[in-house]
């Protein structure tokens, strides 16, 4: 997981990321651009701050069928998130 230009963290196991399906990504992608939001695909791959960050702001719109992708896509880390 990248934190900075300048250093490297490794994910831990229990934090590990499985790669969501691109068709759910790419849908996911599509919705927030519909709605003035960008996401960054590899970002979302490889950053899971980044990743949580923008699962929240979908949340923050209220919006069910956004609302259902996030809980799909929630699915895919392997715990819930750990604030450091």
């Amino acid at each position: 997981m990248m934190r900075s230009s300048s250093s490297v963290t490794a994910l831990r196991p229990a934090e590990k990321l499985h790669y969501w399906p691109c068709e759910l990504l790419h849908a996911f992608t599509l919705e927030m651009a519909a709605r003035g939001i960008c996401v960054h695909e590899a970002m979302m791959l490889g950053d899971t701050d980044y990743a949580h960050q923008k699962l929240s702001q979908a949340t923050a719109l209220h919006d069910p069928s956004v609302d259902q992708m996030v809980l799909n896509m929630l699915d895919y880390f392997e715990t819930p998130r750990q604030v450091d």
